[in-house]
C-alpha cells in the first residue's frame, strides 16, 4: 500500500476552509530556538489545542450582548435565526415596535458584512487558515473587542442612546419611549459587524461544533453524536460548555441589565472579556515549532 508523504496538506472542508488535525505534521513549523518576540513567532503559526478556550469565552460574551439587546430592543446581535424570524413578523406589524424592522435588518446586514470582510481579509493574510499567522490570530479577537468598548462608550452617557434604565426590579415596567427612538439602530451596527467576526473566526479556526453565536445546530449536533456517553469526547465536552457558558452569560447579563449600570456594565465588561481573550491569544497560545531532535 502507498503511504502518504508525511507532509501532505489535509483536505479542505466542505466550507473550503482546511482542517488541521493534531496528527497533522506540519512542514512550516519554527526552528526549535525561536525566539518570542521574533518577527518569525509573531507572525507565524501557533498551536491548535487550546484555540477552542478563547471560542468558548465568546458564547459567554453571546449570552450577555444578546440578553441585553433583546431585553432593550426586542431582537438580536447574534442569533440572526431570531432577527429574520422577527424580520417577518414585522410586516404584520409584529411585535408592537415601530423600528423593528430596521434594527432587525440593519443587524443581520452588519453582521453579514462583519463575516464576508472576516473570510474574504483571512483568505489574503492567512489563506491556510488564522493558526498560520499569530498576529492575525490576536487581531480577529481584538477586533471584536474595540467594536463593544466602542458601543459601552456610545452607551455610557446619560440620554445619547435610548436604553432601559438600571437599578429596577422584577416589577418595573419596561419603558416605552426606547423603542419608539430611532436612535436605538445606532448601537447595532459595531455590535453586530463584530458578531459576525466572531462566527467567521470560529470557521476560520477549524472547530465548526464551536458556533458561538447561535446553539440550535449545537442541540442538534449533540444528539445525533454516536459517542455521545463516551467518557473521552472533545467535541461533545465543546459543545455542552458552549451551551452552559452561553446560558451563564444570559444568566449574568440579565442580572447586569437589573443592576445600576444597566446596558452599559453589559458592553463594558464584554468589551472586557474580548480584549483579555486577544492578549491572552497572542501571548499565550503556544507557537508552533519543531520538536528537537
Amino acid at each position: 500500500m502507498q503511504q502518504q508523504a508525511p507532509h501532505s496538506a489535509p483536505p479542505p472542508n466542505a466550507s473550503g476552509n482546511i482542517v488541521i488535525t493534531s496528527d497533522t505534521k506540519d512542514e512550516r513549523a519554527l526552528p526549535a530556538k525561536t525566539g518570542f518576540f521574533s518577527r518569525a513567532t509573531v507572525f507565524g503559526p501557533v498551536e491548535r489545542d487550546h484555540g477552542d478556550l478563547p471560542l468558548l469565552a465568546m458564547s459567554f460574551v453571546t449570552g450577555m450582548v444578546d440578553g441585553a439587546s433583546f431585553r432593550n430592543w426586542g431582537m438580536f446581535i447574534g442569533m440572526q435565526t431570531g432577527n429574520t424570524v422577527i424580520l417577518g413578523l414585522s410586516t404584520a406589524g409584529l411585535p408592537a415596535n415601530p423600528h423593528v424592522w430596521l434594527t432587525t435588518l440593519v443587524s443581520i446586514l452588519t453582521f453579514l458584512l462583519g463575516a464576508f470582510c472576516t473570510f474574504r481579509l483571512s483568505r489574503i493574510i492567512a489563506p491556510d487558515g488564522p493558526h498560520r499567522n499569530r498576529f492575525w490570530t490576536s487581531m480577529l479577537f481584538l477586533v471584536q473587542a474595540l467594536l463593544i468598548l466602542l458601543s459601552a462608550a456610545l452607551a455610557t452617557p446619560s440620554h445619547l442612546i435610548p436604553q432601559e434604565p438600571g437599578g429596577t426590579s422584577r416589577t418595573t415596567k419596561d419603558t416605552p419611549s426606547v423603542l419608539q427612538n430611532i436612535r436605538i439602530v445606532s448601537l447595532i451596527p459595531p455590535l453586530a459587524f463584530q458578531s459576525g467576526v466572531q462566527i467567521a473566526t470560529s470557521r476560520l479556526l477549524g472547530f465548526n461544533e464551536l458556533p458561538v453565536n447561535v446553539l440550535t445546530s449545537t442541540y442538534c449536533d449533540l444528539m445525533g453524536d454516536a459517542k455521545l456517553m463516551a467518557t473521552n469526547n472533545v467535541r461533545r465536552n465543546r459543545r455542552v460548555a458552549s451551551v452552559v457558558l452561553l446560558l451563564i452569560g444570559s444568566i449574568v447579563g440579565g442580572w447586569l441589565m437589573r443592576s445600576e449600570g444597566g446596558l452599559m456594565s453589559v458592553l463594558w465588561l464584554s468589551g472586557g472579556i474580548k480584549f483579555v481573550v486577544a492578549g491572552a491569544v497572542f501571548a499565550l497560545l503556544p507557537a508552533l515549532k519543531e520538536i528537537p531532535k
